[in-house]
């Protein structure tokens, strides 16, 4: 086993997602429908505002208990261990077995990562962009901030060109933008639930239309003031599978800062290194 593992290995696609359904379906229907008509998008466009405000003043720091599982047409494998996310892209991921003892680590500030495999006393640091080109991973689905999407806030980057469509099941709202350039270019679609201010999914396309993943929230809870999802899944994922993970003990607060995801690489660790 090498850090971080290859994308075919399924502890590297769990890391990878936390910092990291079947095979996309490239026929399947999109949700969002016909565009809402100026009255309607003006309501949309204010409740999505006072989203943003409210995620904007919500403590920064998120850390808990942490289930994340896995599962393909194959099988399903789950990992326990404690999750750390600091907005907008930071992210820490320490994987335990029973006893509690460590069996690998990934903290990530959404540009560069260092991970470590306890067992092959081994370490890999590099930038997520090598990454994703050496695992033929779209390099749009590692740029987005990461603390914003494992804690079902929206967006904070202004966005421009907002688009309010109706939800084909009638769930909710969906506000649409498009962000970064080249092969970075995103289209952000959120739906969101109006009725009770709360982000229900997530649908992330790259510069083609095609989709690289549907995140969907769930099991909310009011978590320092805000509100807080339990249950995140990521299915329709450009490279397969579906993941899913599971937060308990969550706990909110302003007091972590980037030194908190960089972890010290212990001595003896054979060190690799991506650009």
């Amino acid at each position: 086993m090498r850090w971080l593992p290859g994308i075919n290995h399924p502890a590297g696609r769990l890391i990878v997602a936390a910092g990291l359904l079947l095979l996309i379906a490239g026929c399947a229907k999109k949700p969002w429908q016909e565009d809402l008509g100026p009255d309607q998008g003006k309501a949309a466009g204010q409740v999505f505002r006072t989203m943003q405000q409210r995620d904007s003043a919500c403590l920064p720091c998120l850390d808990g208990d942490a289930v994340v599982s896995l599962e393909n047409h194959l099988e399903t494998k789950s990992l326990s261990g404690y999750l750390q996310c600091r907005q907008p892209a930071s992210v820490k991921f320490i994987a335990s077995n029973p006893l509690g003892q460590p069996l690998f680590a990934l903290a990530t500030d959404g540009i560069r990562f260092t991970s470590l495999d306890t067992m092959k006393r081994t370490a890999l640091s590099g930038g997520l962009d090598s990454y994703a080109l050496l695992h033929d991973i779209p390099p749009a689905f590692f740029s987005g901030s990461w603390g914003e999407w494992l804690s079902g806030r929206v967006d904070q980057e202004p966005q421009e060109g907002l688009v309010f469509r109706t939800d084909r099941q009638a769930r909710g709202t969906w506000v649409s933008f498009t962000a970064g350039e080249g092969e970075k270019k995103t289209t952000t679609h959120l739906l969101i639930d109006t009725g009770r201010s709360l982000l229900l999914a997530r649908t992330l396309e790259d510069a083609g239309g095609r989709i690289l993943a549907e995140i969907n929230y769930g099991e909310w809870q009011e978590i320092g003031g805000c509100p807080q999802p339990a249950l995140v899944t990521m299915n329709r994922l450009a490279f397969g599978g579906q993941i899913s993970l599971r937060l308990t003990g969550i706990q909110a607060d302003e007091l972590c800062g980037p030194r908190d995801f960089v972890l010290r690489i212990p001595p003896g660790y054979t060190r690799n290194l991506l650009p």
